[in-house]
């Protein structure tokens, strides 16, 4: 997730809510509070949302290296106990 992005848009939303309250303060003091408490609640909302799509970014590209490491698949490591397997078999041994 680009930080500059998520900063101008919260940035651009507290702008926004900030002229919202003075335009409301001219025209309509006794509903200043109630727009104050909304815009805070949307800064609040879009606030959790960045931190919560930049967590899944960070869990997305943790995954995308234990791929690289495994190459997507653990076939390798599979066929290597299959073959352990076989032989613990073939020399009389319970391999459970």
């Amino acid at each position: 997730m680009n930080k500059t992005a998520v900063f101008v848009t919260f940035a651009a939303l507290a702008a926004l809510g900030i002229v919202g309250s003075v335009v409301l303060l001219i025209h309509r003091p006794d509903a200043t509070a109630t727009f104050t408490a909304f815009v805070v609640q949307i800064l609040g909302i879009a606030a959790v949302a960045a931190g919560t799509f930049y967590g899944f970014g960070k869990t997305n590209e943790k995954l995308e290296a234990v791929q690289k490491q495994t190459n997507g698949t653990l076939t390798k490591r599979d066929e290597e106990i299959e073959r352990l397997r076989n032989r613990l078999h073939e020399n009389g041994i319970d391999p459970t």
